[in-house]
């Protein structure tokens, strides 16, 4: 081989001297390069691990706050109804003592208005028998018995 210009002794220094460099490379650049880009892969697997987690806990927490938001708004709106209820009741209450503090009070009135009629019907009645007793005494004078004369002032009162 030497005809063809190889040494052996320059092929196996080189290839010694290759693999010697290929295990230093090895050891000392591609290792920690390879555990670099292994440490930056698992890193970035885990960060997107996070990432979905974090989206999965934020779906939760929208849901949750959508839950919570609409009780609210059911609670909210049965206290609405609930006020609206007794409010109405309420009124409904207020509207028929009113009514009825309106009916006693034109009840009275016209008990009163009555009492007072009967009052003034009897008062007149009293000065009509009066002026009776009266008229009677001065027309007929002597001829009629107070008995009599009481008689006759009773039927024209009852007349009245």
């Amino acid at each position: 081989m030497a005809a063809l210009g190889i040494d052996w002794k320059i092929i196996v220094t080189q290839i010694i001297a290759f693999v010697v460099l290929f295990f230093l490379l090895k050891k000392f650049l591609f290792g920690p390069i390879t555990e670099m880009f292994e440490k930056r892969q698992k890193e970035i697997a885990e960060g997107l691990k996070n990432a979905e987690e974090a989206d999965k806990k934020l779906k939760i927490a929208k849901d949750e706050a959508e839950k919570i938001t609409g009780n609210a708004y059911a609670e909210a709106n049965v206290i609405l109804k609930d006020a609206k209820s007794v409010a109405n009741s309420e009124s409904a209450e207020i509207v028929k003592k009113a009514s009825d503090s309106a009916d006693r009070i034109m009840k009275n009135a016209k008990e009163e208005a009555t009492a007072e009629k009967d009052k003034v019907m009897l008062e007149a009645k009293k000065e009509i028998s009066d002026v009776v007793i009266i008229a009677l005494d001065k027309i007929v004078t002597d001829e009629l018995t107070p008995e009599q004369k009481n008689n006759l002032t009773s039927r024209a009162i009852n007349e009245l």
